[in-house]
């Protein structure tokens, strides 16, 4: 039971560690090249506002990871939610938002559900990134804290990783100990097997030669 235990505590914490590097890295990439990095065609992002907030489906919360395609800008339909660059704060950033209708000098209009007001800037062919697909929202506090604790959270996987290399290996060598001594311990009984088997020979040996006498 307590191996079974362990094994399960290792497999969660390697199952965290590597989703928690692989947003982080993934998170990192899209922030520096202000565009998401795609694997197949899909990429992911880490919703870090409430500006999606609410009642539909594709209505999106902190914390949630949405899932994203690479399309071509003709397949955008009024009603989607769509990755695009924009600017918060004046420092450029990828946006996702609800496409809400076509702007008068052209592409797309767009709104956060939980916005008040429409974005000031249309979305076109330059700036539009990729189509929402779907989200995960089980996952909303590892991504919340890899996202936004990078420096924390890479350090205590890394202490994690840290002690279960340790853990490993200390098991890794009790259990090499064990087998050369069980190893040594046969080695051991031969010997002992053999030298009683050679005495027995020449007890029988040293009777014929009596009886021969």
């Amino acid at each position: 039971m307590k191996k079974i235990i362990s094994i399960s505590l290792t497999s969660l914490a390697i199952f965290i560690f590597i989703i928690s590097i692989t947003i982080m890295v993934i998170g990192t990439s899209a922030i520096r090249r202000n565009e998401p990095l795609y694997i197949f065609d899909y990429s992911f992002s880490i919703i870090p506002s409430d500006s999606m907030v609410g009642n539909n489906e594709d209505s999106l919360y902190p914390g949630d990871i949405a899932i994203i395609k690479r399309a071509s800008f003709e397949e955008i339909e009024i009603g989607d939610v769509i990755v695009f660059q924009g600017e918060i704060q004046g420092d450029p950033a990828l946006i996702i938002h609800r496409v809400v209708g076509e702007h008068y000098l052209g592409g797309y209009e767009t709104q956060g559900d939980h916005n008040a007001s429409v974005d000031a800037d249309p979305v076109t062919e330059d700036n539009f990134q990729a189509l929402y697909v779907s989200k995960i929202t089980f996952l909303r506090p590892i991504a919340m804290f890899a996202a936004f604790q990078k420096n924390i959270i890479f350090g205590i996987l890394s202490l994690v990783l840290v002690v279960m290399i340790i853990s490993e290996t200390i098991h890794i060598i009790k259990t090499v100990k064990k087998t050369n001594e069980e190893k040594l311990k046969l080695e051991q009984e031969e010997k002992l097997k053999e030298q009683l088997y050679q005495e027995v020979l020449e007890e029988e040996k040293k009777k014929k030669e009596e009886k021969t006498n």
